[in-house]
């Protein structure tokens, strides 16, 4: 059987690719629930697929186009499965999240949309909780199973026998709610987006510093946008400096959610857009500023930096500015200048730095 990827080994989730395996021979309806850990995963592999009926829910905008692209049905949203028909998948596959609440959505889901003696694939590994939840599963699907283990990597599939047992505590995930730890202006957030409840330390060392950025500016800036929004906590305070419009986009669907609604409490002209690093955005802006992914449990490595760093040039307009944050061990400064013919560290705190770049 031919591996289901193209990127070497050190690229792999291995969970993935043990799911991936039973694409490729098992037959009827089947769900594939993708999260981040799917970013790397040839869709256009899976190859012929007559025989089985494959659909792809996932919470990231870019796997989700990857699959359109590679010939599949995909849907991009926040795990909402509502508009599916009960009872009708033969198999459900999912690579656990270490959010909580959000593999309990998932599995109680699955318990929704699988026929009787329906299986659930998990996969995952031991300090991603994957030991509990299958337990968890089948308690809930009334089945008796163990993961295998496979290097670092458990599978279990579980068989849905039963309808009558009490759902997993999922923390209401679809719903977003208001916080008591996140500040007024930003405060509406929900499972699903990085570091949901709490303030990112990089965002809070680059909004320290929004005043000294904006002094590089010959000019006030008038549009902004704010690259990886998360739920909106530097977007949110685009309205107390010199903005007049702001746009926030992120790849996460959940953080989609939240930011809408923080945006729509404040002053600001606004609109929110899904993408994978600003693809599909063609407005040019003023002002960027930026808290990428490369400390959030992605891999650090060049093409990361430079799909950051081009769609930045890309969209700031001939004499705008733009303003990163990331972690101090990241050689951002030698990727920009590739890019740029101006880069400047305004701030270093020994745990992250902030690079202020302009064209």
């Amino acid at each position: 059987m031919n591996n289901a990827f193209d990127l070497p080994r050190s690229f792999t989730d291995p969970n993935v690719s043990r799911l991936s395996l039973y694409l490729h021979g098992n037959q009827g309806k089947c769900l594939v629930v993708t999260d981040e850990n799917w970013s790397q995963f040839n869709w256009a592999s899976i190859g012929d697929r007559q025989n089985q009926s494959l659909e792809i829910f996932s919470n990231r905008y870019d796997i989700a186009q990857k699959a359109i692209k590679a010939g599949l049905a995909a849907e991009f949203n926040d795990f909402d499965f509502s508009a599916l028909e009960p009872h009708s998948y033969d198999a459900v596959l999912y690579r656990v999240s270490k959010e909580r609440a959000c593999s309990h959505h998932v599995i109680n889901q699955a318990s929704k949309l699988l026929k009787m003696e329906g299986e659930l694939i998990l996969s995952g590994e031991k300090n991603d909780g994957i030991k509990t939840y299958v337990k968890q599963a089948c308690i809930l699907f009334g089945d008796r199973t163990a993961a295998e283990k496979q290097g670092k990597s458990y599978l279990a599939t579980i068989t849905l026998h039963q309808l009558d047992q009490a759902f997993l505590d999922d923390k209401n995930y679809p719903s977003t709610r208001d916080s008591k730890t996140l500040p007024a202006f930003s405060k509406i957030t929900k499972p699903g987006i990085f570091g949901w409840d709490k303030i990112d330390r990089g965002s809070a060392f680059l909004s320290e510093h929004i005043p000294t950025f904006l002094t590089r500016f010959a000019e006030p800036p008038k549009t902004l946008l704010d690259l990886g929004c998360g739920y909106g906590y530097l977007a949110c305070q685009a309205s107390e400096y010199s903005f007049s419009h702001v746009t926030a986009t992120d790849n996460n669907a959940a953080a989609l959610l939240a930011v809408t609604e923080n945006l729509k409490a404040t002053d600001a002209e606004y609109q929110v857009i899904a993408a994978d690093a600003g693809d599909n955005i063609t407005q040019r802006f003023d002002a960027v500023w930026c808290n990428p992914p490369f400390h959030q449990g992605f891999a650090v490595d060049g093409d990361m930096s430079d799909k950051f760093l081009e769609a930045t040039k890309r969209l700031l307009t001939s004499s705008g500015r733009a303003l990163f944050v990331v972690n101090t061990f990241i050689p951002l400064e030698r990727s920009a200048k590739k890019y740029f013919r101006s880069i400047e560290v305004l701030a270093n705190n020994g745990s992250f730095k902030l690079i202020s770049l302009a064209r």
